[in-house]
Formats: C-alpha cells, sequence, structure tokens
C-alpha cells in the first residue's frame, strides 16, 4: 500500500503534468485513506481551481480548514478561489483572516 506521501506525489504529477481528471482522482484516493490530510484537500482545491470548478475548490479548501484552521494559507487559497468566482466579501473576508492568523491576533 502506498505511503500518504507517495499518493500525494502521484497527484502532484498529475497535476503537474496538467492532466486535471487524473490529478482529481488521485487526490481523491488520497484523501479516502487519508481525510485528515490537509495538504490533500489543499492540492484538490487547486485542482479544482485550475479547472475552473470553483464551487468544488472551495468545498476542498473549506474541509482543509475543518482539519487546520490555524493554517494562515489555506484562507489565502480560499480568498484566491472566492475572488475568482466574484464573491469579493468574502474573498476579502478570508484574506483578512489570513492575516490575523499571520499577526498571532
Amino acid at each position: 500500500m502506498p505511503t500518504k506521501e507517495e499518493l500525494y506525489d502521484q497527484a502532484l504529477t498529475h497535476f503537474g503534468n496538467d492532466d486535471l481528471e487524473a490529478a482529481v482522482a488521485a487526490f481523491n484516493v488520497l484523501l479516502e485513506q487519508y481525510p485528515d490530510y490537509v495538504d490533500g484537500h489543499i492540492g484538490l482545491g487547486h485542482t479544482y481551481e485550475r479547472m475552473s470548478r470553483y464551487d468544488e475548490a472551495i468545498e476542498a479548501i473549506k474541509k482543509a480548514i475543518e482539519v487546520d484552521p490555524k493554517d494562515p494559507l489555506n484562507y489565502t487559497s480560499l480568498s484566491i478561489c472566492y475572488q475568482r468566482k466574484g464573491m469579493i466579501q468574502e474573498a476579502e473576508d478570508a484574506m483578512a483572516k489570513s492575516q490575523q492568523l499571520q499577526l498571532g491576533t
């Protein structure tokens, strides 16, 4: 059985080769076995973002936030997806949360 890191690397390879459907499938396999793996959720979110599937990207990134609500990069990723979808207020709110976490306030 592949390790978490091996599954993640496989998914990233597909992403890097712009084989986005295969990347989605690989990230989903990873997350089925390791549902609390934040990088898997973020990777899935970025893959969906690249595919312009913003609702799915937002949901994947929100799952990463559920697992690790103190990582400012999760909120930055969420902000980008909201911005791409035209949800400006939500994008600003997510970025404000990211900055708040970075400053430790």
